[in-house]
C-alpha cells in the first residue's frame, strides 16, 4: 500500500522509531527500507537543529494526545543520507487502523517550488526598485528640462524625446527580462533611422551591458544624437555620424565622431542635456568622457569599465 503512494511515506511509532518506509522515501532520503526500519526517525531525516523540538512534540503528544502539526500541511526542513538539507512539504496523521497507534507522514521535496517562489520574489523586488528609479529619473528629467526650456513647445519636444529614449532602453531590458543587453542592439535603437538613411553607421565587438549601464548609455547616446541634429553635423543634409566601440583591457571605449560643419559656432557648454551626459557618464557608467568640438564636427570619447 505504501509503494502505491505518489509521495514519500514514512510510518513512525509512538517511540519515534520508523515502522514503514516506501520506495519514494528511499529516493528522497537515500536510505533503503531495511536501513530505515526501526531506526529513530529524528536521527535519520530531521536536521540536528530541529531534533530537540521534534522530540518535545512527540513527548507532548504521548502525554496529552495533542499535536499542533497533526492533520495539517506544513513546510519543514529535512536531510538526506549525505547530510544535505532541503525543504519538504509534510502532512502527518495519527492512525490506529493497524492496531497500535501510529503516525503516517506524507512528504514531498519542494526545493524547486521554493526556488521558483524565491526567484519570483526577487523579480518583483527588482521590478519595484526599477519602477521607483524610473519615476525618479522621469521626475528629474521633467524638472531640469522645464528649467532650460524657453517655451512649452520646446519643453514638450525635449521632454518627449528623452522619455522615448528611456522607453527604447526599457523595451530592450524587458525583452531580456532585465538581463544584459548588447551594445549593438542599443546602438540600433538610437541610430537605426539614420543608418537606414545613410547618414550614420555603427559597429564594434560584442559587448554586453548590465541594466544600469543600458539605461545610462541610452540617455547619453540620445543626448549626443539630439545635439548632433540641433547643433552638430546632422543639422544639415551633408553631415555624417560614426559610432564605434572597442575593448581595451577591462574597459569599453566608445568613439562618437561627427563629420560635417556644425550649425552652432561654439560648443554648447550649458543646459540640462550637457549636464546630464556628464552626470550619466560618471554615475551610471563610472567612466569618463572627453569632447572635442572642432570646425569639422564633434568628437567624443567615452571610456568606462565593463564590470562594476
Amino acid at each position: 500500500m505504501l509503494d502505491t503512494a505518489l509521495d514519500a511515506v514514512v510510518v513512525m511509532g509512538l517511540d519515534g522509531r520508523i515502522l514503514g518506509w516506501n520506495d519514494r522515501a528511499t529516493a528522497l532520503f537515500g536510505w533503503s527500507s531495511d536501513e530505515a526500519h526501526r531506526h529513530i526517525l529524528t536521527e535519520l531525516i530531521v536536521p540536528p537543529a530541529f531534533r530537540e523540538a521534534h522530540d518535545r512534540g512527540l513527548a507532548h503528544f504521548n502525554a496529552t494526545g495533542e499535536g499542533p502539526v497533526l492533520g495539517r500541511r506544513i513546510e519543514v526542513a529535512a536531510i538526506n543520507r549525505v547530510g544535505e538539507e532541503f525543504p519538504i512539504e509534510l502532512s502527518v496523521s495519527p492512525s490506529d487502523q493497524f492496531g497500535d497507534l501510529l503516525f503516517i507522514g506524507f512528504m514531498r521535496d519542494i526545493s524547486e517550488r521554493r526556488a521558483e517562489a524565491e526567484r519570483q520574489q526577487r523579480i518583483l523586488q527588482e521590478s519595484e526598485h526599477r519602477v521607483k528609479n524610473m519615476l525618479t529619473i522621469v521626475a528629474a528629467i521633467a524638472q531640469q528640462t522645464a528649467k532650460s526650456a524657453i517655451d512649452m513647445e520646446g519643453f514638450q519636444a525635449a521632454f518627449t524625446g528623452r522619455l522615448e529614449s528611456l522607453a527604447r532602453a526599457h523595451e530592450l531590458l524587458v525583452g531580456q527580462v532585465w538581463h544584459d543587453v548588447s551594445l549593438t542592439a542599443l546602438a540600433e535603437r538610437v541610430l537605426g533611422d539614420e543608418v537606414a538613411g545613410g547618414r550614420a553607421r555603427f559597429g564594434g565587438p560584442e559587448v554586453l551591458l548590465d541594466p544600469g549601464k543600458v539605461l545610462g548609455l541610452s540617455m547619453i547616446l540620445h543626448e549626443l544624437f539630439t545635439n548632433a541634429v540641433k547643433y552638430g553635423a546632422l543639422c544639415n543634409d551633408d553631415g555624417q555620424l560614426a559610432l564605434e566601440w572597442a575593448r581595451e583591457g577591462d574597459d569599453v571605449v566608445i568613439h562618437w565622431v561627427e563629420v560635417g560643419p556644425p550649425c552652432a559656432p561654439e560648443a554648447p557648454s550649458s543646459g540640462f542635456g550637457h549636464r546630464m551626459i556628464a552626470m550619466s557618464v560618471k554615475s551610471d557608467l563610472k567612466g569618463t568622457i572627453e569632447r572635442d568640438w572642432r570646425p569639422g564636427g564633434l568628437t567624443a570619447v567615452i571610456r568606462f569599465p565593463l564590470e562594476g
